[in-house]
């Protein structure tokens, strides 16, 4: 199968709202054995929603269009499709049914406006938001299937999940496996990878601050020691950066790994400011293994809650090695964790000098096996820098565990 994703909206298509439907859906339609051939943007105006389909069509034999099925005069999907297929357009009663019984729940009018959300191509099979009051639809015409669902991300990936991914059904659905990693760029992994023996696997990449995923697709016949020949050559020449296979984030990975082993961990956090502490926070069952957590922005706040020593202070400055070893230790021995982790840099854009540039980062892991430590100079803005360190505080304590 091959298919292409519209966008519409002049808010997407100035950069106003980003178009994250479109890398959602292609990353989803990757993993159902489908591949993607173009991805397109289309305003409001009724010529350009037009021009999409028929590009897209040429291309595919399924086309996923998000957004302009709502009730105002600038919503123009579903009249571009009924032009694309040569089709009159129709108010469809099981739509209107379906949009006059979510306002009846929800105590509100229906109103002429809410009405022309059921104005769609004749012969449309309807698509039930349950999550929303624009139905979506399909068109089947030619060789190609057309699913139009709202741009709202939470309704479209529900839809899609719903109604879009049974259609997409495969005899032998394709094997997918994820590889993560950290702290290697996308660019060197690909070119690690270019001399390894894929088998059957297609390759593909998804770089997502702060880590990259490797994706292995294999054809659903494949046999599962291939499979598995496959992903431990990978893992074999990527060994220093891969965290987990098939697994969860960072965050998740080390809530995983502390509960399995009955550890806990105290963050000291000076330039991520918390933003590691809620990240391992999001994960369910993460209050079994977060004992604490203290920010510490100032010279003062590392003194007072995590016993720095002033005089490590004045000889190294905040952002070092000893300062950043001191703040972990501190966290261990003040919560009485099995593990202490700290953070300490400069996230930008201005404070940094020729000798601790922007970007300048030391971390640290406190535990059982000692004291780890590691300095990085990480490019970018400053919440990628502040992101990409909490990625390597919690990279970092995995390390350590496994020694």
């Amino acid at each position: 199968m091959r298919a292409a994703i519209i966008s519409t909206g002049e808010e997407v298509l100035t950069g106003e709202t980003i178009d994250t439907n479109s890398a959602w859906i292609a990353d989803s339609l990757w993993t159902h054995g489908v591949d993607v051939r173009c991805m397109m943007t289309a305003g409001d105006a009724l010529e350009e929603i037009c021009w999409a389909f028929e590009q897209a069509a040429m291309r595919s034999s399924i086309v996923v269009c998000t957004g302009g099925l709502g009730p105002t005069s600038d919503d123009r999907t579903a009249e571009a499709v009924a032009a694309w297929a040569g089709v009159p357009m129709e108010r469809n009663a099981e739509a209107l049914a379906q949009i006059e019984q979510r306002y009846a729940r929800w105590g509100r009018t229906v109103n002429e406006a809410n009405r022309t959300q059921a104005d769609l191509p004749k012969g449309a099979v309807i698509l039930e938001n349950s999550w929303g009051s624009a139905p979506g639809f399909m068109v089947h015409h030619g060789d190609c299937r057309v699913f139009c669902v709202p741009g709202v991300p939470i309704e479209m990936r529900k839809m899609f999940d719903q109604h879009i991914a049974p259609k997409l059904a495969v005899t032998a659905p394709p094997v997918l496996v994820r590889i993560r990693t950290f702290g290697c760029p996308e660019s060197r992994l690909a070119e690690l990878l270019e001399d390894v023996d894929l088998g059957g696997a297609t390759l593909g990449f998804r770089a997502h601050i702060p880590e990259v995923q490797i994706k292995l697709r294999f054809e659903g016949d494949e046999e599962t020691q291939d499979i598995e020949m496959v992903v431990s050559r990978v893992c074999g020449v990527l060994e220093r950066w891969v965290y987990n296979v098939d697994g969860g984030d960072l965050a998740e990975t080390v809530v995983s790994s502390l509960t399995e082993s009955g550890d806990t961990v105290c963050l000291a956090e000076s330039c991520t400011a918390g933003m590691t502490t809620s990240w391992l926070a999001d994960v369910p069952g993460a209050s079994a293994v977060l004992e604490r957590a203290v920010v510490v922005y100032s010279n003062q706040a590392k003194q007072d809650l995590l016993s720095v020593s002033e005089d490590t202070l004045a000889a190294h400055g905040a952002v070092s090695e000893p300062v950043a070893k001191e703040m972990a230790e501190g966290a261990r021995t003040m919560s009485g964790a099995t593990w202490g982790v700290s953070l300490t840099g400069i996230a930008g854009p201005g404070g940094g000098t020729d000798t601790k540039p922007v970007g300048t980062v030391h971390i640290a892991v406190s535990g059982p096996s000692g004291i780890h430590h590691q300095h990085a100079v990480i490019l970018g803005s400053r919440a990628q820098v502040r992101k990409r360190a909490a990625g390597a505080a919690l990279a970092l304590l995995l390390r350590a565990k496994a020694d």
